[in-house]
């Protein structure tokens, strides 16, 4: 991964801990976790789109820098995922409203497992 990804993907997982966003790292990125080598163009969490959760989540893209008021009809009902790519050399990073498995959302949450990272900030998410 090259630096200016590593920070921008950094300061989003600060800030969404800070904040208190409820996600779950799902994909390549969770697939690297539990130990198997799987290469991914994206990084992906599957975001609670519970109203609170996703003013939380507005609140981090706008301490990123970015101009939010809120997200789209089809993002809180789950027809849409959001996707952001900050630059053209990095990854997309990848949020995901509705993702099919067996459980819901907070069933999900309960059995994922924290990860936590201290670098220059604590870095703390779950991964399922």
């Amino acid at each position: 991964m090259n630096t200016i990804w590593k920070e921008n993907i950094d300061n989003f997982i600060h800030l969404a801990n800070l904040h208190g966003v409820k996600m779950i790292m799902i994909g390549g990125g969770a697939v690297n976790f539990h130990g198997y080598q799987r290469h991914s163009a994206d990084v992906h969490f599957w975001i609670d789109t519970q109203e609170q959760n996703l003013q939380k989540l507005v609140t981090v893209f706008r301490d990123m820098g970015f101009y939010l008021e809120d997200f789209p009809k089809d993002v809180k009902e789950e027809k849409q995922n959001i996707s952001v790519k900050f630059s053209p050399e990095d990854l997309n990073l990848e949020l995901i409203t509705k993702f099919h498995i067996s459980k819901s959302f907070d069933q999900a949450l309960a059995d994922s497992e924290e990860v936590s990272i201290q670098k220059e900030k604590v870095m703390k998410w779950n991964v399922l």
